[in-house]
This record gives structure tokens, C-alpha cells and sequence, in this order.
């Protein structure tokens, strides 16, 4: 299973980098979220439901930065899952994210919940 969860994630980024909004449609669950506390300096949470996220990966005003992704830590407990992710680039600030998997009716792993937090 840990290896399904971590093909998801780097197909996440994948698809994340290049703006692939098929790819993402797919990857995210319907009721996937963003939660950004205090992102860059905010002083609040921003909520992103999946298809503002889409979106905005569309308009090109988030996504387009490609990452290493080194995954610290995968957490499973039946049907779901915990991923402790960091994400590491040369153009851009680097990224601590908590990522939230669940599997649907088929048994396939899809992202429903997004904890970004920039590295400065």
C-alpha cells in the first residue's frame, strides 16, 4: 500500500508542476480541500475546495514549480492515509506539506485534504 500511496504523491507533484488538469481531476477527491494557515506571512487559513484549486492551477496562479519530493513519513490506518511530504526546489521556497489519501469504492488512493506551509 505504501508503495500505491507514494506513486499518488509524486504523480500529485507531477501533475501539479505541469498543470496537468486531466491528471488532477483524477488524483483529487471530490471534496479535496487546501487548508494554508498562514500562508507567506497571512495571518488566517485559506480554504481551497478542488475546483477553485483547478482553477487556479488553469489560470497558472499556483502550480508550474517542479519539486523533489523527499516523502518523510507515511502513516496508514484501513482506508486512509497520512503523508508527511517535503518538497524541495531551486526557483522557488521550499514546502512542508501533510497531505490526507483516502481510497474510494474501487480501492484506489485519491488526495483529499492539503497542508501546505512554505519554507523560508
Amino acid at each position: 500500500m505504501k508503495t500505491e500511496i507514494k506513486n499518488i504523491i509524486l504523480a500529485f507533484e507531477a501533475a501539479s508542476a505541469t498543470r496537468n488538469i486531466e491528471k488532477l481531476k483524477n488524483i483529487l477527491h471530490p471534496d479535496y480541500r487546501v487548508v494554508a494557515n498562514r500562508f507567506k506571512g497571512a495571518s488566517h487559513a485559506v480554504i481551497i475546495r478542488k475546483d477553485q484549486y483547478l482553477a487556479m492551477t488553469q489560470d497558472e496562479t499556483i502550480g508550474g514549480t517542479s519539486y523533489q519530493t523527499d516523502i518523510i513519513y507515511i502513516s496508514i490506518t484501513d482506508h486512509t492515509a497520512m503523508v508527511e511530504v517535503l518538497l524541495k526546489s531551486n526557483n522557488s521556497s521550499d514546502m512542508h506539506k501533510y497531505l490526507f489519501l483516502i481510497q474510494d469504492a474501487e480501492d484506489q488512493w485519491q488526495v483529499v485534504g492539503d497542508l501546505p506551509l512554505i519554507i523560508e
